[in-house]
């Protein structure tokens, strides 16, 4: 465990030390507080119509939770498609690439726990991106105190992060599998970026499918299996999906680095 720990520590200090990683951040921040905005003018549009019209049943329908949290935890995971592979191309691309692998390969460290160690700090950097878009629920609790319409549920909040936090940590494993299998940063990208997005785009294909083939291609999904914490409710086959794809994604790249070895 304190392999583990010591090569987290230090890919911690690498990325926050370099210049890619605050643009991620800044990246990240800047387009969440877009739509954040976009969603908020919305729905203070929406709210003034149904006063002006008198539309009491609708107005006490509105509450920030679903009409803002929701759709914002959703465009989340779209950033997540494209900057997280950015934030994992060089965990072992760049090792491979500058023959610093084969080096960490001669000290009494498992293959196993350098997997481990370089995960751990790719998800402990994507919750620090993840906890800076707190403030936006926040913001809406401190100003929505004297409002009409109930402002935020904390506990469908609390879940929403909760997956999004899994599908971060989902999307981080697999990042790692694409760095481990290529010295080119560019190829790990695309490769991290290819796959994640075919599992963001695949339940649309459901669409035009019924019965057993529409449960397989949902079920491969991974924003179909977020939508459940977005409203939430957290299912067990929620967790196993997100879980699968973890173990899946570091076991492949425990195998590749093994056979480095």
């Amino acid at each position: 465990m304190g392999s583990i720990i010591a090569i987290a520590a230090k890919e911690l200090r690498v990325s926050l030390t370099t210049w890619t990683s605050y643009i991620l951040f800044g990246a990240f921040i800047l387009i969440s507080a877009f739509f954040f905005q976009q969603l908020v003018a919305e729905f203070q549009m929406q709210a003034m119509q149904f006063q002006q019209y008198q539309y009491r049943e609708y107005l006490s329908r509105l509450n920030a939770t679903d009409f803002i949290v929701a759709p914002l935890m959703s465009n989340l995971t779209v950033f997540f498609v494209f900057l997280l592979p950015i934030s994992t191309m060089r965990l072992f691309a760049e090792e491979k690439r500058s023959k610093t692998l084969e080096l960490l390969m001669t000290v009494p460290v498992r293959p196993i726990e350098i997997v481990l160690g370089k995960y751990l700090a790719a998800v402990v950097l994507m919750l620090m991106m993840l906890g800076f878009t707190l403030i936006f629920p926040a913001i809406l609790s401190f100003y929505g105190q004297s409002a009409e319409v109930s402002p935020i549920d904390w506990q469908t909040v609390t879940t929403a992060y909760l997956g999004l936090a899994l599908m971060g940590a989902a999307c981080v494993a697999i990042g790692l599998f694409a760095s481990s299998v290529t010295e080119s940063q560019i190829v790990a990208v695309i490769i991290s970026f290819a796959a994640l997005l075919m599992l963001y785009v695949i339940g649309m294909a459901a669409r035009g499918e019924q019965g057993y083939w529409e449960s397989i291609l949902l079920y491969l999904s991974m924003t179909h299996h977020l939508e459940s914490f977005v409203r939430g409710t957290i299912r067990s086959v929620d967790l196993a999906y997100y879980a699968s794809l973890i173990f899946l994604s570091l076991f492949f790249t425990w195998r590749v680095v093994e056979a480095e070895r």
